[in-house]
């Protein structure tokens, strides 16, 4: 739902909204854009909030706040009034994620993550695969009590999170110590084995200053929001180019699924190769971006529009190959604890901000061939396999040194153990 509620947008512009709230193309890439804006801005603090309070309660909060947002789109009047609701539901979602793989973080080790977080990341095109359909059934619903497809498609969409945050609330755990079906011997055994990995690191200005100014933060950092520009130009954008090619809108929003599922089944694997391969990471991304590159290229030169659909479905493969490998890149090559913090925290914040840029790639007005946004992720992908390339051979180079000398030097004269492996 949290995928969702933020991408159906694009649907709900294939549905009229455009039409019926009279956006001009740029206010409809502003309302895009606002979601992003206030997710980037306000996922610090909501992390902030969420570890000072109940876990569980927060979240669902959230959940709660997101849920009423998507469905009072429905009732929107004018740019101002849409705007400002992508703006909250931006503000309210913000801390889902995060917050969900911090509750991951306490059941299992970082190097068991990344499975794990492809799962999590397969509901993004589980939300690609169902948003077609849900949009094609709210089309015979246009009319119906005075109301228009695209706001039954908010309603629809928005009153089931509105349900699920109620369910969170009894099913998620704040901690395995208040889990119910396990025993206490099974807890005892779970905190023995995450005790190894337990700190009370202090983070200060000098840590945050030294993660900022780090070059691992700076490359993961730009792979991480190349990633979320192609990511996000698909998730939104597909309905849109799709109608591009001729089809007709109905037609266009069931076409918009498959691709989808072909991108779920590429995240599993993406994150399969790389906890199964953990050297062969950063081969794994690199393969992921050139592959999506390839996709936009294709869908840039070709005229056939049913050749042009094939294309759509080498994108995805190419995303979700890379998707959850990416993520979770940098949680696992910092040996310093404090500064893996604030670093992961760094790169998560600096790479949304592709997600404003991807907002702005698919004007309607650019349509039907898009060239400058395809053009654009094309270049992204191509610039995503070479930074990713570079950031593996620099963490091969790091590896080198640990086996050449017992300590080795770490920022401004720490030291990093040589049992700390980087993860290429």
């Amino acid at each position: 739902m949290d995928y969702l509620d933020r991408a159906n947008i694009g649907n709900a512009t294939l549905a009229g909204i455009q039409d019926d709230l009279h956006l001009t193309p740029k206010q409809l890439s502003m309302a895009i854009s606002g979601f992003y804006i206030t997710y980037i801005l306000f996922e610090v603090p909501s992390n902030v909030v969420l570890k000072r309070v109940n876990a569980v309660k927060w979240l669902s909060l959230i959940m709660l706040i997101w849920g009423i947002m998507t469905l009072a789109m429905a009732f929107a009047k004018d740019f101002a009034s849409l705007f400002a609701l992508r703006l909250l539901l931006g503000a309210a979602e913000s801390g889902y994620i995060p917050g969900i793989l911090y509750l991951m973080s306490k059941a299992y080790k970082p190097r068991q993550l990344t499975t794990r977080v492809a799962m999590l990341l397969c509901m993004s095109s589980l939300s690609g695969v169902v948003s077609g359909p849900i949009a094609y059934a709210t089309s015979f619903l246009d009319g119906n009590l005075g109301l228009n497809g695209w706001q039954y498609l908010f309603i629809l969409e928005g009153a089931p999170t509105i349900c699920l945050s109620v369910l969170s609330y009894f099913c998620l755990f704040d901690d395995i110590k208040n889990v119910s079906w396990l025993t206490s011997e099974q807890k005892e055994i779970h905190k023995l084995y995450m005790q190894t990995e337990e700190n009370n690191a202090h983070v200060n200005t000098k840590t945050i200053v030294k993660a900022c100014l780090n070059w691992k933060t700076a490359l993961f950092s730009t792979t991480y929001a190349l990633s979320a520009i192609i990511f996000t130009s698909y998730q939104v954008f597909t309905p849109i180019i799709i109608d591009g090619f001729g089809f007709p809108v109905l037609t266009s929003q069931l076409l918009s699924a498959p691709p989808n599922v072909l991108q779920l089944m590429s995240i599993l694997l993406g994150g399969y190769l790389s906890d199964h391969y953990k050297n062969k990471r950063g081969l794994v991304i690199t393969i992921g971006f050139s592959i999506a590159a390839l996709g936009f290229l294709l869908l840039g030169l070709l005229e056939n529009r049913w050749a042009k659909y094939g294309s759509l479905f080498i994108i995805p493969l190419g995303i979700g190959l890379q998707n959850a490998a990416n993520v979770s890149w940098s949680s696992i090559n910092f040996p310093i604890l404090e500064i893996r913090a604030v670093a992961v925290a760094t790169v998560v914040m600096i790479g949304n901000t592709g997600g404003v840029i991807a907002s702005y790639l698919y004007p309607l007005n650019d349509g039907p061939h898009y060239y400058f946004g395809n053009s654009f992720n094309l270049t992204c992908g191509l610039l995503g396999a070479a930074v990713s390339l570079l950031t593996s051979y620099l963490l091969y180079r790091q590896n080198c040194k640990l086996d050449s000398q017992h300590l080795v030097e770490y920022g401004n004269g720490e030291k990093t153990r040589t049992q700390f492996r980087y993860y290429y």
